[in-house]
């Protein structure tokens, strides 16, 4: 009577069902299916980490040891994208902002922050440039562009108005007002320079220029009446009229003097009496 080997049994079981899971469980490809596994190190041939997968982020090393790329999810739940440089300081930044925007940060060899694009806090687009040390240099805004100088000043405005009209601004060192040209309440165009004050110095508009003394009053208008006729006009520092010189409501050339209350003394028509 033969004895049964149970220990041989087990053994060829298990022989079978490992022939089986190798060759007759898996497909046809050389894929691994489906792995799961809770973190993935990556490691050189001198067992340097070079990688890290795990917990909801991956993470890149240089051969030094130094962080240069980091993939996963902040805690708020965005996800991001960091780069770093050779010395492991942070380079770029590409993800979610904390109130649900995405945008682009770059930064310099010294950690400051050179450019930043992506979206404001008043969910449009924006583009910000930086100088080496971190003081934004221009902005290009939802409709404007500013640029500003190396004391933080701005120096220039070029966008729309709130009436629909385009316009360009410009500003001296001291943040005052310099130049503006572009389109006014009437929807014409016109152009303004200011005093280093801030105040306006001359006015070029739809059909006539004007010039103001530093109290701000008009002293000269050359330009076009209501009757379609030209004529010159100058004031003293009172803005009281002095002299006009032009054509009058009767189409004839008229030349006047007034005092200095605005009185006329002499006037002169280009007609024979």
């Amino acid at each position: 009577m033969k004895v049964i080997d149970i220990k041989s049994i087990i053994i060829g079981v298990l022989i079978t069902l490992l022939i089986l899971s190798v060759y007759g469980f898996r497909p046809e490809t050389d894929e691994l299916g489906h792995l799961v596994v809770k973190s993935i190190t990556i490691e050189d041939d001198r067992g340097v980490v070079m990688g890290y997968m795990g917990n909801g982020y991956m993470q890149t090393y240089n051969t030094f040891g130094e962080p240069t790329l980091f993939v996963g999810t902040g805690k708020d739940g965005g996800g991001y994208l960091r780069a770093y440089n050779g010395e492991g300081d942070e380079s770029a930044y590409v993800g979610t902002g904390r109130m649900g925007g995405g945008y682009i940060r770059t930064y310099n060899n010294s950690g400051r922050e050179t450019s930043y694009l992506g979206t404001g806090s008043d969910n449009s687009g924006q583009l910000r440039i930086y100088d080496k040390q971190g003081e934004t240099r221009s902005y290009l805004g939802d409709g404007y562009l500013q640029s500003y100088n190396q004391f933080g000043e701005r120096t220039i405005f070029l966008g729309t108005g709130t009436n629909g009209g385009g316009y360009l601004r410009t500003y001296n060192f001291s943040g005052q007002e310099s130049i503006y040209i572009g389109t006014g309440a009437d929807s014409s165009g016109q152009i303004r320079v200011y005093d280093n004050s801030g105040e306006t110095g001359s006015f070029l508009g739809s059909g006539y220029f004007r010039t103001y003394n530093r109290f701000g009053k008009m002293t000269t208008f050359i330009g076009n009446a209501t009757d379609g006729g030209g004529y010159l006009r100058t004031n003293n520092k009172f803005e009281t009229e002095t002299a006009f010189l032009g054509t009058n409501n009767a189409n004839e050339g008229l030349i006047n003097l007034n005092d200095k209350f605005g009185q006329s003394f002499w006037i002169r028509l280009n007609k024979k009496n």
